[in-house]
């Protein structure tokens, strides 16, 4: 193991004992989600009961050193309370995909309950975990704000046979401006 000495000389050096890659790239997909969200909407009959109105805010904002997005979300569905919670978005170089856990106050931690694994294809950004959303990416590869300045969000659901069932499709409009993009 080396010293905090040999580690200090390699500072002075121009190395750094604890420096990291710097992000990938790959992130710059998520950036036209940065700021605060709202949405109004309507769920569709589901395994979890008939549709129900739904209002949602959401915000996003990069964690410092730039290599995660994190959400905070609180969404309302019908008469039940607020679920509230937040979601750790990161980009696995490895596998060449985003990886999201989330934790909320409807339930604790479990491997499969609270992660989410991405799929880019077809022009879109998809989620699969729990549910399933899909986001539309632009010709750039980054999340498609549409002109007037909404993103969608297309959500699935298992239903009874384990087949993914439509369930929600919310259109997200922005009530904050985002912060600047500082990746390399």
């Amino acid at each position: 193991m080396r010293s905090m000495r040999s580690m200090a000389q390699e500072t002075r050096t121009g190395g750094s004992a604890f420096a990291a890659p710097p992000p990938d790239p790959a992130l710059k997909i998520l950036e036209p989600l940065l700021g605060s969200w709202r949405a109004e909407g309507h769920t569709l009959d589901s395994v979890l009961g008939p549709g129900v109105p739904s209002v949602s805010t959401e915000s996003y904002y990069r964690l410092d050193g730039g290599y995660f997005l994190v959400s905070t979300y609180e969404t309302v569905f019908g008469d039940e309370p607020a679920q509230k919670g937040v979601m750790y978005w990161g980009y696995d170089c490895e596998a060449g995909r985003f990886r999201n856990i989330f934790c909320s106050n409807n339930g604790p931690l479990t491997e499969g309950d609270n992660r989410y694994t991405s799929e880019v294809a077809d022009g879109a950004l998809t989620f699969v975990g729990p549910a399933r959303f899909r986001y539309e990416l632009d010709d750039d590869r980054r999340i498609r704000a549409h002109p007037e300045g909404a993103i969608v969000v297309e959500r699935w659901l298992r239903d009874e046979r384990g087949d993914w069932t439509p369930w929600m499709h919310n259109a997200f409009r922005r009530v904050g401006e985002p912060a600047p993009l500082r990746l390399p």
